[in-house]
């Protein structure tokens, strides 16, 4: 006979493949625009000069910041569209998508509108100024050429982060290749075929948004999908919800901002070209590890959002336990390859420089050391997004991402130089950990948050935040056996709360009817291998099953419409439950089946 113990020591097994094959997922998805921007740096400074490549640098901040509106709004979106769809509200969660459609192309439309009319003085206040003041006219045509496609680009990243979740992982990886590949060509098209200039190398990466947007656009004539787009009526009150919930990564993003303008302007006052191209390839380096960094910390908020919602604390600790480890397996792996490789590296961008070369290898080597500790901090941040503390996390995406930057350089450079300007990423790092150190000691300083093991403390949730341990029954099963002995386990369950005769065999019965249809008719369909959590629980005087597993879309509900409504032999267990139950409902994303049975 198996025992809880046994069970449960898999029931991390769903999460855990599931948060690797979502990491894959974001990075495939994620990495070849990272790397079109990087080609695009690496041409730049190939054929036209370590001028263009400062030039470049310049506007590089701006270029993150120019989807402020669409990150805010795809982020927000994102964190409504899974809400709705928990709770079974398709319509609803169709209608925040087109709306977010709408904001993020309507709001890009205006900014980039304004960028072209006023490109002169928005790059002068970048940074092409004093020392660096003959890089305006480069800096500024790439500015123009990039601010061409933000319609399309904020358009792109509000369906690519809900594709994954409407159960479409390749298409996101499909568009960044077609992506990829077209930037390199038109790139080397517009440099040497061609003898073009930052305008043209900028007017191809918009060119190329518009490219993935039209290839992620083909996902709406698939059938089984929840995403639909439609004029009628547009939830306008949702936009307060969207850009409230989106704020955090809008904070950061200003504050990625600031950070690069400060730095620009901080090097414009006391150091040369050489210094600031240095810059610019510190940064490209960033642009392409983040990747790695912003797929766990993605992971970790939609998933971690989901938890939430569902009150789940024991695997929010599964879930941030697995995602530290991955960080500290892929990080520091690549961050110690990248440290030994950074003067070829820096070669890419530099090549007939010595001096802006030695100080580009130095610069990357900085970025190298502080990546293990950037994805620790990043991850927790994400985190504590997904918690609901709006205050903490804005202030937190702030510091991360400019406030302690900007303070570590400006402190820094007072002693060491320009040096200053790459040093100041990993001591930030340390920094940021020793601030979380001190919310976590704060925050459990209250009585309703005090708790007794380091994860508990971590999670930064009061003991109210889910029910107690004796009230629910959490297990992973995969065959017919385990299912009915877990059907005993929750007679016995329900005998401890003093459940009343009815709804025990009522909860027994949907154990085995529903369990046993995902097993029967759900594992059988691949030859993969899956599993299933159990989660029951009594909350009040409510009774919640809930049914996950990682199988081919499957519903057990909808089986009941193969068959006549009048052929009552079919599926009598279902039907019964479906009857008798007070809500019975089914939810597919991120490829995982939930089913919910409230009795």
């Amino acid at each position: 006979m198996k025992t809880i113990a046994q069970t449960t020591s898999r029931s991390d097994r769903i999460l855990r493949n599931t948060f690797y094959i979502q990491l894959i997922a974001y990075i495939l998805a994620a990495f070849p625009s990272a790397f079109a921007e990087i080609f695009d740096g690496i041409i730049i400074g190939q054929y036209l000069g370590v001028d263009s490549v400062a030039a470049f640098g310049i506007v590089t901040p701006l270029v993150t910041v120019l989807a402020l509106f669409g990150t805010i709004i795809s982020a927000g979106t994102r964190k409504r569209y899974i809400r709705f769809l928990g709770q079974g509200q398709k319509e609803q969660a169709q209608q925040v998508f087109s709306l977010a459609c709408v904001l993020a192309v309507g709001i890009a439309t205006v900014v980039m509108v304004l960028v072209l009319l006023f490109a002169t003085p928005i790059t002068r206040w970048l940074g092409a100024s004093k020392n660096a003041s003959d890089l305006l006219p480069q800096a500024r045509a790439y500015l123009i050429g990039v601010a061409i496609g933000m319609p399309a680009r904020n358009l792109m990243w509000v369906l690519w982060v809900l594709m994954p979740i409407d159960n479409d992982r390749n298409l996101p990886i499909i568009a960044s290749l077609i992506m990829t590949v077209a930037n390199i060509l038109l790139d080397i098209m517009v440099a040497v075929v061609l003898d073009g200039n930052t305008f043209g190398m900028g007017f191809v990466t918009s060119l190329c948004y518009m490219i993935a947007t039209i290839v992620l656009l083909t996902h709406f004539l698939k059938k089984e999908r929840v995403l639909k787009f439609t004029f009628r009526n547009l939830p306008w009150s949702e936009s307060r919800n969207i850009f409230n919930l989106g704020s955090y990564s809008g904070i950061s993003r200003v504050s990625n901002l600031l950070r690069g303008t400060y730095m620009n302007k901080l090097m414009a006052a006391i150091a040369t070209t050489a210094a600031i191209a240095a810059y610019s390839v510190h940064r490209q380096a960033g642009t392409i590890l983040s990747p790695l960094v912003v797929g766990m910390a993605d992971t970790v908020s939609v998933m971690a959002g989901l938890l939430n919602a569902e009150r789940d604390r024991p695997m929010i600790k599964r879930l941030l336990t697995t995602s530290f480890k991955a960080t500290a397996m892929i990080t520091l792996g690549v961050s110690c390859l990248v440290f030994i490789l950074a003067k070829p590296f820096a070669m890419l961008f530099i090549s007939d420089d010595p001096l802006a070369l030695s100080l580009a290898a130095r610069a990357v080597r900085c970025y190298a050391v502080g990546m293990p500790l950037y994805g620790l901090n990043a991850i927790y941040f994400n985190y504590i997004q997904s918690t609901g503390k709006r205050v903490l996390a804005s202030f937190s995406g702030f510091l991360l991402e400019g406030g302690f930057l900007i303070a570590s350089a400006g402190v820094m450079a007072v002693f060491i130089g320009v040096n200053a300007v790459w040093y100041a990423f990993p001591v930030t790092q340390v920094i940021m950990l020793a601030y979380y150190i001190l919310v976590i000691h704060v925050h459990n300083l209250e009585p309703e948050m005090r708790t007794d093991t380091f994860f508990d403390r971590l999670l930064l949730l009061p003991k109210s935040f889910d029910i107690d341990d004796d009230d629910q029954l959490d297990v992973s099963i995969t065959t017919m056996d385990e299912v009915m002995w877990l059907s005993h386990q929750v007679w016995e369950f329900c005998d401890r709360h003093g459940c009343d005769r009815k709804r025990k065999y009522l909860l027994s019965l949907a154990v085995e009817e529903m369990a046993g249809n995902v097993i029967q008719h759900g594992f059988t369909r691949d030859r993969k291998h899956h599993s299933l959590d159990v989660r029951i629980m009594k909350d009040g005087d409510t009774y919640i099953l809930r049914i996950r597993d990682d199988c081919l879309y499957f519903d057990p509900v909808s089986r009941l419409e193969l068959f006549s409504s009048e052929d009552l032999t079919h599926h009598v267990g279902i039907r019964m439950i479906v009857n008798m139950a007070n809500e019975v409902r089914h939810t597919c994303f991120m490829r995982l089946n939930n089913l919910f049975v409230k009795i």
